[in-house]
C-alpha cells in the first residue's frame, strides 16, 4: 500500500553537513649551483615551509541525534593541527656522455617537522638515475618517511556505532559452528575457560543454551588524542623505456615503466575490527593463551547482564603493530597520428599487490591480506588493478574514455579464521569526457562518470551498508560540465 503524501512528507527529513577546510601555508626556498664535477653542476634546495591546518565538521540537527535510519548520531568536529618543516635536497651528477652511460646521478633529501601535536620527526631519501640511452633509463631509491594522524584520527568525538558481528560469530555461542571452534569454542577443547569469560562478563552469556541473537554490537567509534606518527621505510627499482623505433608508425610512440616497490609501515594507524576484538578476549590468534577474563583484550568490550549481547565496544583507531606491502606498477602506452584525422592514443596503469602482510600488535600471528576484502571502509587489497585510457583530439576538441577494472576478493574473514564471510566479484567502471577549447583561454569540459551505473557490490560482514565506499563507486552514473579559464 503506498504511503500517502502528507505522511511521507512528515516522515522524510533531508540531512546535511558541512565540512570546511582551511589551510595556511607559508614557504620559502632557496636554489642554486653549489659547484662544477665534470657531469655536470652540483645543485641545492634549501627551503622551510609553515602550515596550519583548521578542520570544522558540522552535522545538521537531524544527523547529531541519529533522526536518519541507517545513520549513528553524529558530533561537530573541529580542531587545528600546524607543522614547521626545514628542508634540503642535494643533485650529483656522477658521470655523463659516456658509452652506456648518457647520464648518471644521485639526489638526497632531508627534512625535519615539527607537528603541533605529535612533536618532531625526521624523513631522508636517495634516488639514483642511469639513463643508459636517450630511449632506455633505469632508477632506484630508498627513503624513510613519517605521516602524522590527522584531526579527525585525534579528536574525533567518540560516539554510538553499531558494526556488524554476525550472530553466529560469537565465541559465547553454545551451538553453530563456533561453538566447536578449537580455540575459542564452548563446544572445544577450551571450552570451559571460554565459558568462564563468558560467564564473567555476563551470567547470561555463559548460560549453559546461550545463542547470541544480535547480529550487531554495541560500539563506540571516534578519535584517539593519543596516537603517534606512523613510520614507513621504503624503497624501489625499475626501468623507463621510450620507442626505440623511427618506423613512421605507432611503435614510434610506445613507451613502457615498470617498478618494484616495498614498503614496510609500523605504528599503522588503524582500528580493530568489532569481531577480531571479540573472538580474541577469547583467545583467538594467541591473544590471551591464560583465557584470562581481566586481560586488555576483554577489557575494551563488554556484554549487557540480561541477555548477553556486546556493549561498550571500543573500536578506536590505534598504533598497530606492522604493515609490510610490495607490488609492481606497469605504464604501457602507445597512439596513432590520424592526419586530418586527429590523434588516437592508449594508456594502461596497472598495480600488482604481491604482498599486504599485517600484524596488529607484536603478540599477533601475521597475515597476507592479498584479494581480500575486510569489515572496515579502506580494507580492500585486490591484487590487480587496472585503468584503460583512450583519447581522441583533433584541433580543439578531446574526447577521451577510461575503464577501471578492481578484481575479486574473498573476505578477510577466510584469511584470519575468523568466521564466515562473503567476498566479491571484480568490477569494470566506465567514465566518458570531452572538452573543446573555445579560445586560447577558456575550455568546456563536460563527461559522464559509470556510463553504465555500475552498482557497488554487496557483502558481508561490513559496516558501510554492505560495501566500502572507498574501493567502489556508490553514486551511480552522473554527469558533469565545468569550464577552466587560464588568466
Amino acid at each position: 500500500r503506498a504511503v500517502p503524501a502528507a505522511c511521507h512528507a512528515y516522515l522524510s527529513l533531508e540531512a546535511k553537513n558541512v565540512a570546511l577546510v582551511e589551510q595556511r601555508i607559508v614557504e620559502g626556498t632557496v636554489t642554486g649551483d653549489l659547484f662544477e664535477l665534470p657531469a655536470g653542476a652540483v645543485q641545492i634546495a634549501l627551503g622551510a615551509n609553515y602550515r596550519e591546518v583548521e578542520f570544522d565538521f558540522r552535522p545538521d540537527s537531524g544527523l547529531q541525534p541519529g533522526l536518519v535510519a541507517g545513520f549513528n548520531g553524529q558530533l561537530p568536529v573541529s580542531g587545528t593541527l600546524d607543522w614547521f618543516d626545514i628542508f634540503g635536497e642535494i643533485y650529483v651528477p656522477i658521470l655523463a656522455n659516456l658509452p652506456g652511460i648518457e647520464s648518471l646521478s644521485i639526489t638526497g633529501g632531508y627534512r625535519t617537522s615539527d607537528n603541533s601535536q605529535s612533536g618532531p620527526a625526521e624523513s631522508w631519501k636517495v634516488t639514483g638515475d642511469w639513463t643508459v640511452t636517450d630511449w632506455l633509463r633505469f632508477r632506484a631509491g630508498i627513503q624513510t618517511s613519517i605521516r602524522a594522524p590527522n584531526i579527525a584520527e585525534l579528536f574525533a568525538p567518540q560516539v554510538p556505532n553499531f558494526p556488524n558481528i554476525g550472530a553466529a560469530n560469537d565465541p559465547c555461542n553454545t551451538s553453530g559452528a563456533i561453538a566447536t571452534h578449537p580455540i575459542y569454542g564452548r563446544n572445544g577443547p577450551n571450552g570451559a575457560a571460554v565459558q568462564a569469560i563468558c560467564a564473567f562478563q555476563s551470567a547470561a552469556a555463559g548460560g549453559p543454551a546461550f545463542v547470541q541473537t544480535f547480529g550487531q554490537a554495541q560500539a563506540l567509534a571516534g578519535g584517539n588524542p593519543n596516537l603517534t606518527p606512523e613510520t614507513a621505510d621504503s624503497w624501489s627499482a625499475g626501468f623507463v623505456m621510450n620507442s626505440p623505433f623511427n618506423t613512421g608508425g605507432f611503435l614510434d610512440s610506445l613507451y613502457l615503466s615498470m617498478d618494484y616497490w616495498s614498503i614496510e609501515m609500523e605504528n599503522v594507524i588503524a582500528a580493530v575490527g568489532a569481531l577480531t576484538i571479540i573472538q580474541r578476549c577469547d583467545n583467538r590468534d594467541g591473544a590471551n593463551p591464560a583465557h584470562d577474563p581481566l586481560h586488555r583484550g576483554c577489557q575494551i568490550s563488554q556484554r549487557d547482564a540480561g541477555d548477553g549481547r556486546v556493549v561498550n565496544l571500543l573500536t578506536l583507531a590505534r598504533n598497530q603493530a606492522f604493515t609490510n606491502t610490495s607490488g609492481v606498477d606497469i605504464v604501457l602506452g602507445f597512439g596513432f597520428d590520424l592526419g586530418s584525422m586527429g590523434s588516437l592514443d592508449f594508456n594502461t596503469v596497472t598495480t600488482w599487490v604481491v604482498r599486504f602482510e599485517t600484524s596488529t600488535s607484536v603478540n599477533d600471528p601475521t597475515f597476507d591480506f592479498v584479494g581480500s576484502i575486510g569489515s572496515g571502509t579502506g580494507s580492500a587489497t585486490p591484487e590487480w588493478r587496472t585503468t584503460i585510457n583512450a583519447t581522441w583530439a583533433m584541433d580543439a576538441l578531446t574526447i577521451g574514455a577510461t575503464a577501471r577494472w578492481i578484481d575479486e576478493m574473498v573476505h578477510a574473514n577466510s584469511v584470519t579464521g575468523a568466521g564466515a564471510g562473503t567476498g566479491v566479484p571484480d568490477k569494470w567502471y566506465f567514465d566518458l569526457r570531452g572538452s573543446y577549447d573555445l579560445t586560447s583561454n577558456l575550455t568546456l569540459r563536460a563527461g559522464v562518470n559509470n556510463v553504465a551505473d555500475t552498482q557497488p557490490p554487496l557483502y558481508a560482514p561490513n559496516v558501510q551498508a554492505n560495501t566500502d565506499p572507498s574501493t567502489y563507486d556508490v553514486l551511480g552514473r552522473r554527469f558533469f560540465v565545468g569550464f577552466n579559464l587560464r588568466m
